[in-house]
């Protein structure tokens, strides 16, 4: 056994629930508000409840602590600890996973993409380049939601075709599962709405959303249902 990669690996857990988006919300006495807005509304995403209740500025310090949680744990776990690539995919994906499902302060909990990019940002860069050209792109034409997910499902086909080891294309692929696994949270409230099962799941995952998107498609967070 590998034990000093097992330390990493369980590292990079504990690395990704580090509450970004409680301690900014705290920084501005507001983690009660957003815990209230989160029980009355439903909204699993705290990054939303953020926009929503504090703004965009505070969100993208949220958000930007999220992709650096990430990101250094990754360098360091790369350049310190000479953790090799199966391993390191492994550190990746934990990194992910305890962004999404932290063991504590669930109601602040991120949904993954600003974890993974940091993550795809050290491991894939390429990559991630091209996922976040094609996320922006999609946000500038206010298609944010399905851009993401095309952005983020590009990555392992696109490192696949650029030939990358491949314990990070199997990462690429099991991150961008648990990111897609995340949007579930609530697809049973929009069930008991009257959604079809399938449906539901469709909108969910691909759109983020808990109906059908407008036209254009409508931003993430601006759905009724959680």
């Amino acid at each position: 056994m590998d034990w000093p990669a097992l330390i990493w690996s369980a590292g990079a857990y504990l690395a990704g629930t580090f509450p970004s988006t409680f301690l900014v919300a705290r920084a501005k006495h507001a983690s009660s508000l957003l815990s209230a807005a989160e029980r009355s509304s439903g909204e699993t995403d705290a990054h939303i409840l953020m926009t929503k209740h504090l703004g965009v500025g505070w969100t993208a310090l949220a958000a930007t602590l999220d992709v650096l949680k990430g990101l250094i744990y990754v360098l360091v776990a790369r350049h310190v600890g000479h953790v090799d690539d199966a391993w390191m995919a492994l550190v990746g994906v934990l990194i992910v996973v305890g962004h999404t499902f932290p063991f504590y302060a669930r109601q602040m909990a991120g949904r993954g993409l600003a974890g993974a990019a940091g993550v795809f940002l050290v491991l894939l860069p390429v990559e991630m380049t091209i996922a976040g050209i094609l996320i922006v792109i999609g946000g500038a034409t206010r298609n944010t939601s399905l851009s993401s997910t095309i952005g983020m499902g590009s990555v392992p086909v696109v490192s696949a075709v650029q030939g990358q080891p491949g314990p990070f294309v199997a990462m690429s692929g099991a991150i961008f599962a648990i990111l897609m696994i995340r949007r579930l949270e609530g697809v049973g409230d929009v069930i008991r709405a009257g959604v079809t099962p399938f449906r539901a799941i469709l909108y969910r995952t691909v759109f983020d959303s808990s109906g059908p998107p407008a036209r254009p498609f409508r931003p993430v967070g601006e759905e009724e249902l959680p």
